[in-house]
């Protein structure tokens, strides 16, 4: 069943459908330099010899793994924002919004990609066109859970590289302390064997630490940028239905 809508502007160009991914690949391109750099002073090569532990290595792949994954999602949500501009630039040529089927929609008599907005706005007008009554709050829910539930597991990630950081800075404490532990007289050669190993349990401690806030935090970073991405999204789509009348 057609519905005519009535024009709607956004006001928002279609490039900016993504500037999410944009933003990844911006970051991306400052790790990769910043990685650069310090490896020209020997520091990721001090990082890697100075754990023992190669906890601060386990840290590193997990985050290497989430990046790659942050890339995906943001390619993800940018292609939803660009279908739901292409759905919006429609209506403002004055194409009709028709229910091409019950998952999907058409802007004429082109059927629409699959997409979150589709789904949602195509869950509206079967309302309204097959029950004749308002649709449930929880349509929104849903929408948001498609739009940014997998990012719950981007936040367990973050708070996860905290703590190897913390459990390679017990290891580094077990090492210095069994150190001491097994030192059987102070004389010259133990204490300097002594502070080998004590220097080598602070270095795990330490640099554990160092790679697992630092990790967590840029992933914290990009994380709230997508969370805030699909947020924005979520309220453009809700809007846009709002005001032709769906929602």
């Amino acid at each position: 069943m057609a519905l005519s809508l009535t024009r709607f502007k956004t006001g928002r160009p279609n490039a900016a459908s993504y500037h999410v991914l944009q933003q990844w690949l911006i970051i991306t391109g400052v790790l990769v330099f910043a990685l650069w750099v310090a490896q020209q002073y020997n520091v990721v090569t001090t990082l890697i010899e100075g754990d023992s532990t190669r906890v601060s290595l386990l840290i590193a792949l997990i985050f290497v793994v989430t990046w790659c994954y942050c890339g995906v999602r943001s390619a993800w949500l940018s292609r939803e924002a660009s279908l739901f501009d292409a759905i919006v630039a429609g209506v403002d040529r004055g194409e009709r919004l028709d229910l091409h089927d019950e998952a999907h929609i058409a802007l004429g008599s082109t059927g629409q990609p699959d997409s979150a907005a589709g789904a949602y706005l195509s869950s509206l007008m079967h309302f309204h066109a097959h029950r004749g009554a308002e649709p449930p709050d929880t349509l929104v829910d849903v929408l948001g859970e498609q739009l940014a539930g997998a990012h719950e597991l981007g936040w367990f990630i973050c708070g996860l590289l905290i703590k190897l950081g913390l459990l390679g800075t017990v290891i580094g404490f077990i090492v210095m302390l069994a150190t001491v532990d097994s030192t059987q007289s102070f004389d010259v050669a133990a204490i300097q064997q002594l502070l080998v190993g004590m220097s080598q349990g602070m270095r795990v401690a330490l640099y554990t630490t160092l790679v697992g806030l630092a990790t967590s935090m840029v992933l914290s970073l990009h994380y709230l940028l997508l969370d805030r991405a699909a947020d924005r999204l979520q309220s453009r789509i809700v809007i846009f239905a709002q005001r032709q009348r769906l929602g």
